[in-house]
C-alpha cells in the first residue's frame, strides 16, 4: 500500500511539473532566419545560394557538383549540379527521352530521377511540386530511400531549376529520422537560388 502511494505521488508530481514546461522548446526543427542564419554563397559568378552558417564547404560529396556544403555532425548536406540546357535537351531529344509538352525543369527532373533511382532504393516519394524560384521554372521532389553501404534511410529534398543557359539540380539530404528537423531549412536553401 505504501509503495502504491509513493508511485501515485511521484506520478502526480511529474504530471504537475510537465504541465508547467513548454515542450516546444525541445523540438529539433530548425527555424532559421535567412537574414541572420545564412551566408549567401556565389558560385563561378553564375549563381548564388543561401547556405546555413553552420555548414562548411565540402569537396567529397559529389565529383560533378559546382557547390558542396555539409555539417557532418548534424547530418545535413547540400550540393548543386549544373548542366548546359541546350546540350542536355539535344541529347535527350536524340534518345527520344524528351517530352515537348513538359517544361525544361520537368524534363530535367524526369531525367535526373531516372539516374537517381539507379543508385537509391526509393521507399517513398511525394509528387513533384512545380513552382517559380526567382522567376525561373522549378520542380521540387521529396523522397526517402537507401543507398548501398549505408544502413539508414535518407530523406532528400531535390529541386530542378531552369536557368537561362543551364539547368540546375539542388540536392539536399539528411537521415530520414531528421527530415522534419531540416525541412524548412532545405526549403529556404532551395528557394534562395538565384542567377547572378
Amino acid at each position: 500500500m505504501k509503495h502504491t502511494l509513493k508511485i501515485t505521488i511521484f506520478l502526480s508530481l511529474i504530471l504537475s511539473l510537465s504541465a508547467c514546461l513548454d515542450f516546444s522548446k525541445f523540438t529539433k526543427e530548425e527555424k532559421l532566419s535567412l537574414d541572420d542564419d545564412f551566408n549567401i554563397v556565389k558560385v563561378n559568378r553564375e549563381y548564388s545560394l543561401a547556405i546555413p552558417k553552420y555548414m562548411s564547404k565540402a569537396n567529397d560529396l559529389n565529383a560533378e557538383a559546382s557547390l558542396q556544403y555539409s555539417h557532418i555532425f548534424k547530418e545535413a548536406y547540400v550540393v548543386v549540379i549544373d548542366e548546359p540546357k541546350e546540350e542536355l535537351k539535344e541529347v535527350f531529344l536524340e534518345m527520344d527521352e524528351w517530352d515537348s509538352d513538359k517544361t525544361v525543369a520537368a524534363n530535367y527532373r524526369d531525367i535526373q530521377m531516372g539516374f537517381l533511382s539507379e543508385g537509391i532504393n526509393i521507399s517513398s516519394q511525394m509528387p513533384a511540386r512545380a513552382l517559380t524560384i526567382n522567376g525561373m521554372d522549378a520542380e521540387i521532389v521529396d523522397l526517402e530511400g537507401r543507398v548501398a553501404d549505408i544502413d539508414y534511410d535518407i530523406a532528400y529534398k531535390l529541386a530542378f531549376v531552369e536557368g537561362d543557359e543551364k539547368v540546375y539540380m539542388i540536392m539536399t539530404w539528411t537521415l530520414a529520422d531528421k527530415k522534419e528537423d531540416f525541412d524548412n531549412t532545405y526549403e529556404q536553401i532551395i528557394t534562395s537560388f538565384d542567377l547572378l
